[in-house]
């Protein structure tokens, strides 16, 4: 091979690389945009009695009386009011944006919009408009089998779909048969499935099973949901994240639910999220899988969240937080806690409080956590990272009792009277779970890490984990009453945290970066103090200003503006660097 060949043939590598990473950010940008034309746009007008349509550029549907099918790539606006009709993506069909201009529409049970296999939809509520989406009591195919028009769901996206739900508009789902929203499974026929949700204002009411339920992916980016749910708010069998590292991220507030965000990897990297709950808060599990490494994180955000009858945040693996700010009451029940976990627990940033009726934590946290700070702990395990007797982070008293520990987590929470376990609301997984987990779609922010090798499933073999030996009982119980204040703070009396009781509390956790691992700390409340405790963890020296990585209000950011300016570096970083090697292979090919 000469050498001009050889460098024709180098030259001709480097810019095909080169296009490749030049075609990135416009991936990046197909994923985050929720720009749509609506120029030649075929428009379609729903009454009680009949679908009227405006032709546009896309003749691409079939109108069977008040049944609207969509059959081929385009947009389509659809407005008006009925009170028996539907929306349906045929199989297959990708490319719909699906617009969504003041229309009020009731499925009489079916799905209001139902986006069939392998289908690829953009469901769009238009700025400024009111858009209500509901269904009937029969749409559910538990209650009424021989119903076989039944979707089990208001908004309906079947296996191997791939479905991103947005606009500046508001869009409210009113699920009177089963579930709110419905995202299907990933399988060799059907391939990926995954649904996002962003820049939306979205209320669902579900009282019967779930506001969200996915099969396969749900990443909720940003927008403003509120949720009612008669089980769980949010629920994905396999991943959910929410929010991304740089943005605002999404508010949630749910309002009732049994479980509040629920999947086998449960990630937050941002958001405002408010739950009230029945049972857990937090819960990474799902219990048609086994041998799996469930794991929970949480990188940024502020969560504030209390349960009735649960656990606070769950874990039927790890438990990570890194960032943000959380708070999380439990309520005074015998075997749920504030912070629960199989596997390790650990904080490494952020602010985090727990507290509630129940006597403690089962658990311990990893050698590296942050520095942390126990009130009236009769069951935390020591909280001292694996190091048996250690007294740091607990209450000043006498050593004794049983070795703290945390229920098996084997057991799945019961769903509500009314409900089941059947395949829709937990449905099985594919036969390969274990080994091919599907991906998240672009932009969802993250894709969960991958066992290392001799790893078990639910436990990181990167943190030691196991119970302590010593353990922090018989001291004397804190009280603090429900909708008093009280206050954590450091030994020349300034306030680290001072908030409002949920509930009777008897146990005070409080994590936080601005701490300082030795120093004691005291828990008051209405001018009195009730204890005090030496922080423990392996903390650095102390923090003088407060922990504000979660507070982004003086400074927002947008997922667009950050985008933007990673690809415009990165587009000429990469031209900058071809164009120098070019350059190069030139000058000693001249002087070859």
């Amino acid at each position: 091979m000469t050498k001009a060949n050889s460098l024709s043939r180098w030259l001709a590598a480097a810019m095909a690389a080169l296009m490749l990473l030049a075609l990135l950010p416009a991936c990046v940008w197909a994923a985050e945009s929720t720009a749509y034309d609506t120029d030649g746009a075929t428009a379609f007008t729903f009454t009680d009695s009949a679908i009227t349509a405006k032709d546009g550029d896309y003749t691409g549907y079939d109108i069977d009386g008040t049944a609207l099918t969509i059959e081929a790539a385009g947009t389509y606006i659809v407005s008006g009011n009925c009170q028996s009709g539907s929306i349906t993506v045929k199989k297959g069909v990708t490319g719909v944006t699906l617009v969504l201009s003041d229309l009020t529409l009731t499925a009489d049970g079916t799905a209001a919009i139902a986006c069939n296999k392998s289908s690829g939809v953009t469901i769009v509520a238009q700025d400024g408009t009111t858009n209500i989406l509901s269904d009937t009591e029969t749409n559910n195919d538990d209650s009424y089998p021989d119903n076989a028009n039944a979707e089990n769901a208001v908004i309906k996206c079947k296996d191997g779909s791939q479905v991103t739900l947005c606009g500046s508009g508001s869009l409210t789902v009113n699920a009177n048969g089963k579930n709110g929203i419905k995202s299907g499974a990933t399988t060799d026929e059907e391939g990926e499935a995954w649904l996002v949700i962003r820049d939306l204002a979205l209320t669902i009411s579900a009282p019967v099973n779930d506001a969200i339920n996915a099969e396969a992916s749900l990443s909720i980016l940003s927008g403003d949901l509120t949720i009612d749910a008669g089980d769980d708010a949010v629920h994905s069998d396999y991943y959910l994240t929410v929010g991304a590292a740089g943005t605002d991220g999404p508010t949630i507030t749910v309002n009732s639910c049994n479980e509040g965000l629920e999947a086998a990897d449960l990630s937050i990297a941002g958001g405002h999220i408010t739950i009230h709950a029945g049972d857990d808060c937090l819960n990474a599990a799902n219990s048609d899988l086994t041998g799996y490494a469930f794991t929970l994180s949480i990188s940024g955000g502020t969560l504030v969240m209390d349960t009735t009858s649960g656990d606070g945040i769950d874990s039927n693996g790890t438990l990570s937080i890194s960032g943000g700010t959380v708070v999380v009451w439990a309520n005074s029940t015998a075997d749920n806690q504030p912070l629960d976990a199989d596997g390790t627990l650990s904080i490494t940033g952020g602010t985090v409080l727990a507290a509630g009726g129940s006597a403690g934590m089962g658990i311990t946290l990893s050698d590296d956590s942050q520095p942390y700070v126990m009130f009236g702990s009769t069951g935390m395990g020591g909280m001292g990272g694996g190091r048996p007797g250690n007294m740091d982070g607990g209450q000043h008293g006498n050593m004794g009792g049983q070795p703290g520990g945390s229920s098996d987590g084997t057991t799945p929470p019961e769903l509500p009277s009314g409900s089941d376990s059947s395949s829709d609301s937990r449905p099985t997984p594919p036969s390969d779970s274990n080994d091919s987990q599907p991906t998240p779609p672009d932009g969802g922010g993250t894709t969960p890490p991958e066992l290392s090798d001799g790893q078990t499933p639910g436990q990181d073999s990167s943190q030691p984990g196991g119970q302590m030996t010593g353990q922090m009982d018989g001291q004397p119980g804190i009280s603090i009453s429900q909708g008093s204040t009280f206050t954590v703070q450091s030994s020349d009396g300034t306030a680290v945290y001072t908030g409002e009781a949920v509930y009777d509390a008897r146990f005070v956790f409080f994590s936080s970066a601005a701490m300082t691992s030795g120093e004691t700390y005291a828990l008051t409340s209405g001018g009195t103090e009730l204890a005090t405790a030496t922080a423990g963890g392996n903390g650095t020296a102390a923090v003088t200003t407060p922990d504000t990585s979660a507070d982004t209000a003086d400074t927002p950011q947008t997922s667009d503006s950050h985008a933007a300016l990673y690809i415009t570096l990165g587009i000429v970083a990469v031209l900058g660097a071809a164009a120098a090697i070019v350059v190069v292979v030139l000058r000693k090919q001249k002087k070859a």
